[in-house]
């Protein structure tokens, strides 16, 4: 009897170790659905204060532990994922749902992703009208279909109208604590370990961009899950070519699309992969112009049928976005392109917050690479919320930012021209990415020339793909000379990681 005991507790413990992202998943989902069903809100508010006291515990025992050196890679990747986790959970329990959102509007509202949420929770079937009709209906519908479900199972629990608007809000929390372990297990796949593993972790589990989208009710941070799935499996293919592989990789990619279409900009790495492996193997191609079709038959319908769907029956073109007038308060097209591109005026980072008239600034923020770096940090809204509380953290932290920035600029320039440990298909193709989604987004804040197409989150690919050249960089800094270096950027890291638990840390406690 002791024995059979023995042998379960081993395989209960050996499930984090063997699925580690189903695991992180398993306890977020919990740990989210237990906060919101408390009965008052008050006791929600103190669990979000405790969730950020927790945190801050597990900080000070992970630093201990590892000065000691008394936790080994696996431990500390755990123990920084909680961390970022105690985050997350305190941003959704003690902002509302109505905070920090993009283009949500209210559930009251004729339109915005909470009315999407709602008609399909009301109506229990997609939208049978022309989806340019109602504001952002155009959308695919995977988030808003999984939020409708949601819905129907807490309405089940017993919450009805903002207890049960709250509750959404841990969907989100769910897609961005995974993220972080997906990508953990992206640089695992990869063969980083050590300093290599963890500095990456550390910035993805707390930064910025990722925290405030864990209680976003838009699409975005599901997309974002779903195209690091994809990357991993791009990885794991590469590694092991099988049609075990292929398949999750096309789910991967073409959900990803059907809850967002620019999830599309994780293709490229996964292109250029299956090119090497063709190439690789071309005495033998048959099996892999067999996988090749499979992916195209389980990916191509499942990304864009929607888009077909629309265009069809209502002529929707494949790519539509809604324009905003060109008479929007927030218009910057009138800004010469030069100014937008090279204009580094100091006043401009006199206020380090993204820039909007419309929330009592000088001006609209114009040039697209400022907006990004404001808005990876303090995304469009930190502005109107808490910030004179935090402001001197909130100084270090966009300012060791572009500091972090410039030195992974520096560290992909270094991996892609030295020989090292990162496959040359992986350095094409992560490249590519990177550079077409740079591309898009400034084709994007040029097309549509307003200060909140200037968001980070429609550039998040180039934040964790920078960081995976951070990890390659990071392992292949060994020589004596490199020491200065590695400190360097290991400093800034540490205070950019700090800063910004401090700024989303206090911000729930004012």
């Amino acid at each position: 009897m002791d024995k059979k005991r023995l042998n379960i507790a081993d395989f209960i413990l050996q499930i984090p170790k063997q699925h580690p992202c189903l695991t992180a998943m398993a306890i977020c989902l919990l740990l989210g659905t237990a906060c919101v069903l408390l009965p008052y809100p008050g006791i929600q508010v103190a669990a979000g204060w405790g969730a950020v006291g927790i945190g801050g515990g597990l900080v000070v025992i992970w630093l201990i532990l590892l000065l000691k050196k008394r936790i080994p890679d696996t431990g500390s990747v755990w123990m920084l994922w909680g961390i970022g986790v105690c985050l997350r959970l305190g941003f959704i329990l003690r902002m509302d749902y109505t905070d920090m959102q993009h283009d949500v509007w209210s559930f009251k509202s004729n339109g915005g992703h909470a009315r999407y949420i709602l008609y399909l929770f009301q109506e229990e079937h997609l939208p049978d009208f022309d989806v340019r009709t109602v504001w952002q209906f155009y959308h695919p519908p995977l988030h808003h279909l999984l939020c409708a479900g949601w819905m129907h199972v807490m309405t089940a629990m017993g919450l009805e109208d903002i207890p049960l608007y709250e509750s959404l809000q841990v969907l989100p929390f769910l897609w961005s604590s995974t993220a972080v372990m997906v990508f953990v297990q992206i640089l695992r796949e990869l063969g980083l370990k050590d300093r290599a593993l963890l500095l990456p972790t550390a910035i993805m589990a707390l930064h910025p961009a990722f925290l405030y989208l864990s209680g976003a009710l838009n699409n975005d941070i599901l997309s974002i899950l779903l195209m690091l799935t994809a990357l991993l499996f791009t990885v794991k293919w590469y590694k092991n070519p099988t049609v075990w592989n292929i398949i999750p990789l096309a789910l991967a990619i073409g959900f990803g699309m059907m809850a967002k279409l620019s999830a599309w900009l994780i293709a490229p790495a996964t292109a250029t992969v299956f090119i090497a492996v063709f190439i690789k193997n071309i005495k033998k191609p048959l099996p892999y112009l067999g996988q090749y079709g499979l992916f195209l038959l389980v990916c191509v319908p499942t990304a864009l049928w929607w888009e077909i769907r629309n265009c069809i029956r209502w002529g929707v073109p494949i790519t539509y976005i809604p324009m905003l007038s060109n008479e929007s308060e927030q218009f910057v097209g009138n800004y010469p392109t030069l100014d937008r591109l090279f204009n580094f005026s100091p006043f401009q980072f006199r206020y380090i917050y993204d820039c909007f008239t419309m929330y009592g600034q000088d001006y609209n923020e114009f040039n697209p690479l400022i907006g990004l770096m404001k808005t990876a940090v303090f995304d469009e809204y930190v502005n109107t919320t808490n910030t004179v509380h935090v402001t001197g953290f909130a100084e270090v932290l966009f300012w060791s930012q572009v500091v972090l920035a410039a030195l992974v600029l520096f560290s992909m320039i270094r991996v892609l021209v030295h020989r090292g440990d990162m496959k040359p298909a992986m350095k094409i193709g992560l490249l590519l990415t990177y550079i077409i989604t740079l591309g898009s987004y400034y084709s994007f804040c040029f097309t549509f020339a307003h200060t909140c197409t200037q968001s980070a989150r429609y550039a998040t690919p180039a934040i964790y793909v920078s960081l995976l050249f951070l990890g390659f960089w990071s392992m292949e800094m060994k020589s004596k000379a490199s020491a200065i270096l590695r400190w360097c950027i290991t400093g800034v890291a540490c205070i950019f990681t700090a800063a910004s638990a401090a700024v989303y840390g206090f911000m729930m406690f004012v």
